[in-house]
């Protein structure tokens, strides 16, 4: 079937040349378990690499089935790997993002079969090697021994005549490098199986024959080949890529690394969107504008709040509006506030908002909530202090630019608090109800009544017990006792109002404030707590407040998962903190739409629950935004620049594609991809993601024209004086011609970005590629 006549390797390293095989004659039969035996660097795995058309030799000659292969050329050797030879190699080669099935199906996808022909070699495939179970599990998942099977199933699922394995059983233990020889010594009952292996005993036990190699040479063969006739002629066929194949193996690449896509997509698309709205306005942008909207938004953030309620301002007393410092009163306020919306922000939100483009923003400001048990003392009496009352502080030199500390300190310690009052120094009366004051009885407290009111914090230890299999909190009746015995205490400090010509007002209800100290150590000791430590250690198994095991809640409003109220019960324990308000500061009004778009965006499972947020400039960014699309002639300029540097930006990401999927490109070729196959698969995906850009960026386009022109037209109408005449200039209509211009244009300039890396690609030599780590 083969032959090898004279066969000789010469590898040059540096200026010296290394001889890696050194005249080797030899002849294989079609059906037979043939064992190539030596020590390291003999050329075992070289001649391994002949027969199987990754390398080429330096002198002799390799006839397979009558044919002389001196005559191939690249494509020849190409459909001889895909339709002759299957590979399996020590390091497996499995691409970790395909699970089992797709790792076995890859020969498959040159082959032009159909679907169903396809699936049902797949699994006759796995059946073979005993992993049909495993199909849909990731390498990642498997044992050495069962990726080795995956790498053989892959080798047989095309049917080859040949299976050549390298070292098959080097990285494994002794029970499985015997399952693996068994199961080859299987294969070779009707094909011609060529292992290479250092372990003498197995090979003796399993291999028809062995051939000993020592420096390059033939030193001994236990049966060679009798001269015989060929029983047939091996007939040359081609292998090919459609683009359909190129594009579904391109889609599945770019839904795997959907984040990476989208973020090629969006930054193809900007540039887009930059070239359809001007051609559809026609004027340029002033870069005077540019500058103000830096220094404008510096200090306006885009705000999202847990939740935020407002006064009833029709019950409010006729009280002063900001009363002089003097007045050393707090007004009680009875009257019921009211809310306005309810946010969640729980981890799939900060996730969502963690994925948004930081193109986009300078800052993300968190602001935790911990829960804390803690207890106040009200003359003879003990209270439980419920912490909604409460709120972090924000950073110092940010919140004391905003709001005045109206008497006492500004608290800086963990044990130091301040109380927040409204512009009439006024705050709610449940939040003194909560503090531990009698408001019914009194009109006011002054300033002096509040200040050094003290809260006893109370470790979980102290305020939980357990009862048999769950704990629950201690009796009432103990408050006395765990107040006095308290290693912590919480003192209000400062009486703290924002400022009359703030520009920012980071709160928008009354109540305690407190320090990011006290976050880490109610934090700390929570962690250290023995029922925070038992909830952990049971995990989904065991609810600390049951003694059960966690299941799901379903009620007439709400779906609650067991993963939901055991992080639910960390939140009441104080072992996570709560995210309760997030500021977003830009730079640009862009910027700003584009976060409002993406927070808007959000999909939540729970439709009666929004996600809700506050821009606080939004009339003024809009008008500053339409004026920037008014005056539009340098956007010409900046678009095409922004054309060019998205065209760079996907070359760069295709080419480390391509740099982080060299093996995956050397199986393709060890499998019969042809170079031109692998230049057209990241072409393909180049287009595809062209395509997409320019889609996107036309829809972005058409939903930004109109609404921008029609308010830009009417504003400088109304300034005429200023602007004489140029109303009249200003047309916007997006044509069809432009949709066309666009997304072809979108895909060629793509296209063109993606030549040279698809190129280096395609360029890759099977064998180097397979010996890159990756």
């Amino acid at each position: 079937m083969i032959k090898l006549i004279g066969v000789t390797k010469i590898y040059k390293v540096g200026g010296h040349e290394i001889k890696a095989l050194d005249n080797v004659n030899l002849s294989f039969r079609e059906k037979e378990f043939v064992c190539v035996h030596g020590p390291s660097g003999c050329g075992k795995t070289t001649l391994l690499n002949m027969i199987g058309g990754l390398d080429r030799c330096t002198a002799g000659t390799i006839i397979i089935k009558s044919e002389d292969t001196s005559t191939f050329c690249d494509v020849d050797w190409d459909a001889y790997r895909n339709n002759s030879v299957g590979f399996v190699f020590q390091s497996y080669y499995l691409l970790p993002h395909l699970n089992v099935y797709e790792n076995v199906e890859m020969a498959l996808n040159l082959a032009g079969i159909s679907k169903k022909a396809k699936r049902a070699k797949v699994l006759a495939a796995l059946d073979k090697v005993g992993l049909t179970d495993q199909a849909r599990q990731y390498p990642g998942q498997l044992s050495g021994g069962q990726m080795q099977r995956v790498a053989i199933a892959r080798a047989i699922v095309n049917d080859p005549d040949i299976i050549l394995a390298d070292e098959p059983t080097g990285a494994l233990d002794s029970g499985n490098a015997e399952n693996i020889m068994r199961i080859l010594r299987e294969i070779a009952r009707d094909r011609l199986v060529v292992v290479v292996s250092h372990n003498l005993a197995l090979a003796e036990q399993y291999a028809d024959r062995i051939v000993e190699l020592f420096d390059g040479r033939v030193v001994g063969d236990t049966n060679p080949v009798v001269k015989s006739p060929e029983k047939e002629r091996y007939q040359k066929t081609k292998t090919a890529m459609s683009f359909p194949v190129a594009a579904r193996i391109g889609i599945k690449h770019m839904l795997r690394a959907k984040l990476r896509t989208l973020l090629t997509i969006f930054a193809g698309c900007i540039g887009i969107i930059g070239v359809g709205l001007v051609l559809a306005i026609s004027n340029g942008v002033n870069v005077y504008i540019e500058n103000v909207q830096r220094s404008a938004l510096a200090n306006y953030p885009i705000t999202i709040n847990s939740s935020a309620r407002r006064k009833d301002e029709s019950v409010l007393p006729q009280w002063e509006r900001f009363p002089d410092k003097s007045k050393q009163t707090i007004n009680i306020r009875k009257g019921q506030s009211i809310l306005d919306y309810y946010n969640v922000i729980d981890e799939a939100f900060l996730e969502h908002l963690e994925k948004m483009d930081k193109e986009h923003y300078t800052v993300i400001n968190y602001r935790l909530k911990v829960t804390m048990n803690m207890i106040t003392k009200f003359g003879d009496d003990y209270y439980r202090v419920f912490d909604s009352i409460f709120t972090e502080l924000a950073e110092d030199d940010f919140i004391l630019d905003q709001y005045d500390v109206l008497y006492g300190t500004f608290p800086r310690q963990a044990n130091e608090i301040a109380l927040l009052v409204d512009e009439y120094n006024a705050v709610e009366a449940y939040i003194l109800d909560y503090m531990g004051f009698d408001y019914e009885s009194h009109e006011y407290y002054t300033f002096d009544d509040i200040i050094g009111k003290e809260f006893r914090l109370i470790n979980n230890d102290d305020f939980y017990v357990k009862n048999g299999d769950r704990y629950q909190t201690r009796s009432m009746l103990l408050y006395p006792e765990m107040y006095e015995n308290s290693e912590m205490s919480l003192t209000i400090t400062a009486i703290m109002r924002v400022k009359p010509n703030a520009m920012t007002k980071l709160y928008y209800s009354t109540g305690i404030l407190y320090t990011r100290a006290l976050t880490e150590k109610v934090l700390n000791d929570a962690a250290n707590s023995q029922i925070v430590k038992d909830q952990i250690a049971g995990g989904l198994d065991y609810n600390v407040f049951t003694g059960q095991p966690f299941e799901k809640i379903v009620d007439s409003s709400s779906t609650r998962s067991p993963e939901y109220q055991y992080k639910q019960n960390l939140v009441t324990l104080g072992a996570i903190a709560r995210t309760t308000s997030i500021d977003i500061y830009t730079e640009s009004f862009t910027d700003r739409f584009y976060i409002q778009s993406y927070l808007a965006g959000y999909e939540n499972n729970n439709e009666e629950i929004n996600i809700s947020f506050r821009d606080y400039i939004h009339e003024v960014t809009t008008e500053f935004a339409s004026m920037v699309k008014v005056f539009s002639s340098v956007l010409i300029i900046f678009s095409m620049v922004s054309l060019i540097v998205s065209a760079i930006l996907i070359g760069i990401i295709t080419y480390i594609s391509v740099v982080e999927r060299i093996r995956e490109i050397g199986l393709l070729r060890s499998i019969g991809a042809r170079k031109i196959d692998i230049a057209r698969l990241f072409i393909t995906e180049t287009a595809i993601i062209g395509l997409f850009s320019g889609l996107m960026g036309v829809f972005g386009a058409l939903l930004l024209v109109r609404p921008v022109n029609e308010f830009v037209v009417d504003l400088i109408r109304e300034y005429t004086i200023s602007f004489p005449g140029i109303s009249q200039v200003i047309v916007a209509k997006f044509e069809f011609i432009y949709f066309i211009i666009l997304v072809f244009g979108s895909m060629f300039l793509t296209i063109i970005a993606g030549i040279i890396p698809a190129f280096i690609a395609s360029r890759k030599l099977p064998i180097k590629a397979l010996r890159t780590e990756g």
